[in-house]
């Protein structure tokens, strides 16, 4: 199928190679599960995101650039990480998920303590570097557990709970960043998350167990490429680029305790409780609503979530980029609480689309895969891309130019549009709809 084709023995969930998912756990178990892998995505998004409401006072102690700033928070974090996760996923989609998600949180989490020791800018970059590397391993393996946990028509609520969890991690990371750096400063906040983060890496090692792998590969399949794996490969790559210009435009979102801060001249504490709530909690409800959704109207339908996806993806843009020029900050936060809600159900359609297109056994490659080309274009390349129109608009602390770059960078949504719009018509035209729920 390397011709970007559909091959029938590859087809992802079909009446010959559908299987039903035994009984392996209880419905309480499994919710626990669920809950504890939404922990990890919590964690791992307060890693990720709290280094934004750092992010000045780093600048000042450091004389830093936006420019570094931008490669601090994007690209450093986002490179190695992103090329780590596949050969990771790999190992997942073969090996023992659990071991894989507790070893990657243990990185992390250390990676994160040891950011707060950090006496130059040199060392606190590569610190970001561990921290992006330790997470690579975590959410290819997620997917690909609960994939195994839940059943086809149940998935796009799993996997909407799951990044609520991570969206709520946005509002821990700024709201308990602010908090941080103004009591105890930005390298005793890296420090306390460290070892909180190390303790519930050892929950989670003691008390989730690996389920069995029950989606079976038909026998065409076996020693298969990962190329044929992966379904159609026109339809996976649209979504490869769609998921890439969702993460470009929303990187964005690392420079708005900055935005906030320079236009605004708000303490760190209350634009991590306002920002919190605007993009973490917002983006959290989106999730629970998305993956409703999903189960409501994608149980028999592949092409419903890139389409949807498509429609959000242009709906959302005109409150996000007028946040950033409102005169009041309330104003501007109620906008952005819109604009997450909104986005935030995304997760749901989006992922649940990953689990109809691919294999079984290319769950966790797929996810890694998307995620390599969204973090380093966009959480490695957004911020970065701010940072330095940023600096070429000779802003310093001025927020006109920091505005228009946020501005440029968010309108690249339009291309998110488009290409969930044609991967929307190119499964109607070479996926069958769903058949046996796996």
């Amino acid at each position: 199928m390397n011709n970007g084709t559909l091959d029938a023995g590859a087809m992802p969930v079909s009446a010959s190679t559908a299987a039903v998912a035994p009984k392996q756990f209880s419905d309480a178990y499994r919710t626990y599960v669920l809950v504890a892998l939404a922990v990890v995505g919590f964690m791992c998004s307060v890693d990720k995101v709290v280094i934004s409401m750092f992010m000045e006072p780093i600048k000042k102690e450091f004389l830093l650039s936006d420019t570094q700033l931008g490669l601090m928070t994007g690209l450093a974090f986002a490179l190695l990480g992103g090329i780590v996760s596949i050969p990771l996923a790999r190992m997942a989609d073969r090996g023992n998920r659990k071991r894989i998600i507790f070893l990657s949180f243990v990185a992390w989490t250390l990676m994160t303590g040891l950011s707060g020791m950090a006496t130059s800018f040199a060392l606190l970059l590569a610190a970001r570097i561990g921290v992006g590397v330790g997470e690579a391993g975590c959410v290819p393996a997620s997917h690909s557990m609960l994939g195994d946990y839940y059943p086809r028509e149940l998935r796009g609520r799993a996997y909407g709970a799951h990044f609520c969890g991570v969206y709520l991690g946005m509002l821990g990371g700024m709201l308990g960043g602010g908090i941080l750096v103004q009591t105890v400063g930005w390298r005793m906040g890296f420090i306390i998350l460290g070892v909180l983060g190390m303790v519930m890496a050892l929950v989670f090692h003691f008390t989730v167990r690996e389920p069995l792998r029950v989606d079976q590969p038909p026998p065409s399949s076996l020693g298969a490429s990962i190329w044929t794996q992966l379904g159609d490969l026109r339809c996976f790559f649209m979504l490869v680029f769609a998921f890439a210009f969702v993460g470009l435009a929303g990187a964005v979102a690392a420079w708005l305790p900055s935005y906030f801060e320079r236009a605004f001249a708000m303490s760190p504490m209350a634009i991590g409780l306002g920002l919190g709530l605007c993009i973490g909690l917002a983006s959290g409800i989106g999730a629970l609503i998305g993956g409703q959704l999903t189960v409501k109207f994608g149980k028999g339908s592949r092409t419903w979530g890139a389409r949807y996806s498509a429609r959000v993806s242009w709906g959302v843009l005109l409150p996000f980029i007028a946040s950033f020029y409102v005169p009041n900050p309330l104003v501007a936060m109620a906008l952005l609480f819109l604009t997450f809600l909104v986005a935030g159900t995304l997760a749901g359609p989006v992922f649940g689309t990953v689990q109809d297109l691919v294999t079984p056994q290319a769950r966790a490659t797929a996810v890694a895969i998307i995620g390599v080309v969204g973090v380093v274009i966009g959480q490695g390349m957004g911020p970065l891309i701010v940072g330095m129109l940023s600096d070429a608009l000779n802003t310093g602390a001025n927020v006109d130019g920091l505005r228009m770059s946020m501005t440029l960078v968010a309108l690249i949504n339009l291309f998110t549009g488009l290409f969930f719009w044609l991967l929307g018509k190119r499964i109607a035209r070479v996926y069958p709809t769903p058949g046996p729920t796996v």
